[in-house]
């Protein structure tokens, strides 16, 4: 199997008819035809139902289209890449993100990238959201994976909203209360309460102190992590529960019980925002794969 017998299978479909075919590549009708034969021989199944009036494609044939097409495609786009990469040499593109959301996401769409643009150098750079806005504006991001709420205050940059996650109560999976049928949150008041710290999540912590308002919980204490992992492995240790968005468990919570906050209005956006008047081509490539996982796969977020 070849490439050009792709084509010529996909042109007999197209035309339904081998002459047209064959005039599309200038060859004989004879040689088109052959090439058909010799495909059909090799995969060991029909693909067309020939009479002396027409020629339709058969159930296998249509399947196979599928993958001829989406065969083609690849080639086109592998040469369209190498043909970037001998005109415009290795490109580079500064990523910035949020670790806690990006990590059920982001290895999917940066590893899809990369084996579609080989020629792209990737500089990764994790922090938590303070850090990521003070780097930003100290050495700009080409791209940047945050909380959307601090997205939105970043001068000179575009931003888009990626997902919207709600918040649960984190805590051990054997814990008493969650026993109960409902939880009586004002009971929580006597648990202390772990939190990333104010200046690693502002926007989180603010967000977390709003919702033990709205559950009439007035906690025992509150203390601050550096770190989402921290304040994980403490609630671990059993030092207290916390607050945190459901996509957290993903990767860091399997020991841990997430349960969401029923009554609570709070929730906490993610978006990317990258450099306005970027011209490197890599940037506008990756913002096009993001677009396409947006809208053809929204659940990879």
């Amino acid at each position: 199997m070849n490439t050009d017998q792709l084509r010529y299978f996909l042109a007999v479909a197209r035309h339904e008819n081998f002459t047209e075919a064959a005039k599309e590549f200038y060859i004989t009708q004879p040689a088109i035809t052959h090439q058909i034969a010799a495909l059909e021989k090799e995969l060991g199944t029909p693909l067309f139902k020939r009479t002396t009036r027409s020629v339709s494609m058969t159930e296998a044939g249509k399947l196979f289209a599928e993958y001829a097409r989406h065969i083609l495609e690849q080639e086109e786009h592998a040469r369209r890449n190498l043909q970037l990469l001998r005109e415009s040499g290795t490109k580079k593109l500064r990523i910035g993100y949020l670790n806690a959301p990006s990590q059920h996401f982001l290895p999917t769409i940066l590893a899809d990238f990369k084996s579609q643009y080989p020629q792209v150098e990737l500089e990764l750079v994790r922090d938590h959201a303070g850090g990521l806005m003070q780097q930003a504006e100290q050495k700009p991001f080409d791209l940047l994976f945050s909380v959307y709420f601090d997205l939105k205050r970043l001068p000179g940059y575009t931003c888009q909203k990626l997902t919207t996650d709600y918040y649960c109560l984190v805590c051990p999976k054997d814990a008493p209360f969650l026993t109960e049928d409902n939880i009586d949150y004002k009971k929580l008041g006597n648990e202390t309460f772990l939190f990333l710290s104010r200046d690693a999540g502002t926007y989180m912590y603010k967000q977390s102190i709003q919702i033990l308002r709205e559950m009439g919980i007035s906690p025992h204490s509150i203390r601050e992590y550096p770190q989402i992992k921290d304040v994980l492995f403490a609630v671990e240790c059993r030092l207290g529960v916390s607050i945190m968005p459901r996509h957290v468990q993903a990767y860091l919570g399997g020991s841990l019980a997430f349960v969401p906050f029923s009554d609570s209005g709070q929730n906490i956006e993610f978006g990317v925002a990258w450099q306005e008047h970027n011209d490197n081509p890599a940037l506008q490539w990756l913002l096009d794969l993001l677009n396409y996982y947006l809208g053809k796969q929204p659940d990879v977020f």
